[in-house]
C-alpha cells in the first residue's frame, strides 16, 4: 500500500517535523506532497492577485531566490491548487504566518505580509495600491477575517478534498532557548527595555493563539496535535536564528509521535478501536513494523 501523504499549510513550526535533522526516519513512513510555505489562511484561501499587479511587486536584490518563489506562489495561490491535485491524507495547517505576519489586501485579493520577501520589495516601500492588517494592530477587523478563513478552508476541503483530514497544530511559543552551553530566557534583567518588551509581546501572542484555538474548536470539530501543556526549549543554533518560535528537536520528536499515534489509530479504527493506553508507543521500530505491514 503508498504511504499516508501529507500536506501542509504552514511554517516552521510544522514543517519542521518533517526534516530529516529532527526526525531522521520521516521519509520510510509518509509521503511529504506541497508545502504552502509561510502562507496565512487568509491569502491562501482568497483569489489570485491580478496579474497587473503581480507583475508590479518585483522581488529585487534584497529578496533571495527562496523568498521570491514564496510570494510568486502566495501571489498567484499555486498552493491550492497543487494541494487540490496532491489529495493528501492529511492537511496540517498552523495559524504562525497570520498571527504574526498578517496580510497585504489588494481589493478583494491578499497576500501574506511576509517580511523574508513581500516586506523587502519596493512596491511595499512605496506602500501604494494595497492596505495591510495585522493581529497586534488591527485584531478586531483582522480575528473576523482570519476565523471566516477557518471556516472556509474546512468549507473547501469537505467540498474539493473529503478523503483528507484536517489537522491544526496548537502550539505556543517557547520562553527560553537551549545552547550547547546551558539554557537561556529569552526575557533578561529588569530594565533590559528590548528584552522585556519581547518577552511581553511573546505572552500577548501565546494569548492570542489559545484564544483563536478556542474559538476554532468551538466551532469545528478537527483533529489537532496539541502540546501546549509541555514544555519545550528554542534552538539556539537553528539555521534560521534563534527565537520563541524555532524549537528544538524534542517539540519536533513529540509532534511527530502525536502525528504517527493519530495515523496509527485512524488505520486500525476500520476493524478496531484502540485506547491511547492501547496504541504501542511510537517508535523508529514500531513505525518501521507498520510500514512493512503496508507495503505487503
Amino acid at each position: 500500500m503508498p504511504l499516508p501523504k501529507i500536506a501542509i499549510i504552514g511554517s516552521c513550526v510544522t514543517r519542521e517535523a518533517f526534516i530529516t535533522r529532527n526526525n531522521p526516519h520521516y521519509k520510510e513512513v509518509y509521503d511529504l506532497g506541497p508545502l504552502a510555505w509561510q502562507t496565512g489562511l487568509v491569502s491562501f484561501l482568497a483569489p489570485p492577485v491580478p496579474a497587473r499587479l503581480a507583475e508590479a511587486i518585483v522581488p529585487g536584490e534584497n529578496v533571495n531566490e527562496h523568498g521570491a518563489r514564496t510570494m510568486a506562489r502566495d501571489l498567484a495561490k499555486v498552493d491550492r491548487t497543487e494541494i487540490e491535485d496532491f489529495k493528501p491524507d492529511y492537511l496540517l495547517f498552523d495559524l504562525y504566518s497570520d498571527v504574526r505576519y498578517g496580510i497585504a489586501r489588494f481589493g478583494d485579493s491578499a497576500i501574506t505580509n511576509n517580511p523574508n520577501s513581500f516586506r523587502k520589495t519596493d512596491f511595499f516601500t512605496r506602500g501604494d495600491g494595497f492596505e495591510t492588517l495585522h493581529m497586534a494592530k488591527a485584531s478586531r477587523e483582522y480575528l473576523p477575517l482570519l476565523e471566516d478563513a477557518v471556516d472556509r478552508l474546512v468549507d473547501w476541503q469537505r467540498a474539493v478534498l473529503p478523503n483528507t483530514t484536517l489537522v491544526l497544530n496548537c502550539f505556543r511559543y517557547s520562553s527560553y532557548y537551549r545552547t550547547s552551553t546551558g539554557d537561556l530566557n529569552f526575557v533578561k534583567y529588569r530594565g533590559d527595555d528590548k528584552r522585556d518588551d519581547l518577552y511581553r509581546r511573546l505572552l500577548l501572542e501565546n494569548d492570542r493563539y489559545d484564544r483563536l484555538y478556542r474559538s476554532i474548536l468551538a466551532r469545528h470539530t478537527l483533529k489537532t496535535i496539541d502540546n501546549r501543556e509541555r514544555s519545550y526549549h528554542a534552538d539556539g543554533a537553528h539555521p534560521f536564528g534563534t527565537a520563541p518560535w524555532h524549537f528544538g528537536r524534542p517539540f519536533f520528536q513529540d509532534f511527530l509521535a502525536d502525528f504517527d499515534r493519530m495515523v496509527l489509530t485512524d488505520s486500525l479504527s476500520g476493524s478496531m478501536a484502540l485506547s491511547d493506553a492501547e496504541v504501542e508507543p511510537v517508535t523508529v521500530s514500531a513505525r518501521r513494523r507498520w510500514f512493512s505491514a503496508r507495503a505487503s
